[in-house]
């Protein structure tokens, strides 16, 4: 068994892609136009910053997360007409044009990051966003289609991650929650925002392979085990069984209502910020017979 004391080399970590979501500016200039899948509506590229909105809003969740497109709904359905708003939801299929087709104001929110995530988005393209309203937590899971707990899984085994800072420090405070790795002091929280190079020991000797988040799910067959939110793979059909360890969310890692700052002052948008505050949303997170959220989303605590 090896026990790394120094920080992972080129030997341990494998690198699947160099590509580090979202400091790759190229693909966002590159990307013209918003696809928002729902009713086959397509949003440019122009700016409505200036605009204020109405009564009806648009939101917008990744086109993959079927659970946060499902909590939508409900809080269109049952919490929304209480605060004086309709949410009209789309999809959007690049997570970079998600959150510009917000700071542009073309849209009034989006419904699908954590601050962390946030975080590397506006500073690498300069967005003027805030996480509004924290919603709910995503639930965390390693899978694998070879073995059926930690304990057997082998010595240089190779973990698949997500390829962006936020989603990484997620997938290694996984690890270490789990007691497959430790973090150096200072990077085992995801304030610190650990990454491969803040491995303080890595007994198994695992090598690690960083993937773009649309391609964890397609991985797995390459790998020994994958470490992600549940919602990332869902529906690309990876199921409960292939779960060999669920690992709670990080503290500072909830989901929810992204807004422009420019539109913070909108009465609307309050009205909005307010609906995704309202209590209802995590009883129903609690109580939902929706399996499929039950097991990717959770309450605030």
């Amino acid at each position: 068994m090896t026990d790394l004391t120094n920080p992972p080399t080129d030997d341990v970590i494998e690198l699947k892609t160099k590509k580090r979501w979202p400091r790759g500016a190229k693909i966002a200039a590159a990307v013209v136009l918003v696809a928002a899948i729902a009713g086959g509506v397509t949003y440019a590229k122009v700016s409505h910053e200036d605009k204020p909105f109405g009564t009806t809003l648009t939101v917008a969740t990744w086109s993959t997360d079927v659970a946060a497109e499902r909590l939508l709904k409900f809080v269109n359905d049952q919490v929304a007409p209480a605060h004086g708003v309709t949410i009209d939801p789309v999809k959007i299929d690049n997570i970079i044009e998600i959150n510009r087709a917000v700071d542009a104001g073309t849209i009034a929110g989006n419904f699908f990051e954590h601050q962390p995530f946030l975080n590397d988005a506006i500073a690498a393209n300069g967005f003027k966003l805030t996480l509004a309203a924290p919603t709910f937590t995503w639930d965390q899971a390693t899978y694998s289609d070879k073995y059926r707990s930690w304990a057997q899984v082998p010595d240089g085994a190779k973990i698949a991650l997500r390829d962006d800072p936020a989603g990484q420090a997620i997938a290694l405070l996984d690890l270490a929650y789990d007691k497959q790795i430790t973090l150096k002091p200072g990077k085992d929280t995801l304030a610190g925002l650990p990454q491969l190079s803040d491995i303080a020991t890595n007994p198994k000797g695992y090598r690690f392979v960083q993937v773009p988040i649309g391609q964890l799910a397609r991985s797995l067959p390459d790998v020994d085990a994958i470490v992600v939110h549940i919602s990332d793979v869902y529906s690309a059909g990876l199921t409960e069984n292939q779960i060999i360890a669920r690992e709670p969310a990080p503290k500072g890692s909830e989901g929810g209502l992204v807004v422009s700052d420019r539109h913070l002052a909108d009465p609307n948008v309050q009205k909005l910020i307010e609906t995704f505050k309202d209590p209802k949303i995590a009883q129903f997170l609690k109580t939902t017979d929706d399996q499929l959220i039950r097991n990717t989303l959770g309450p605030l605590t």
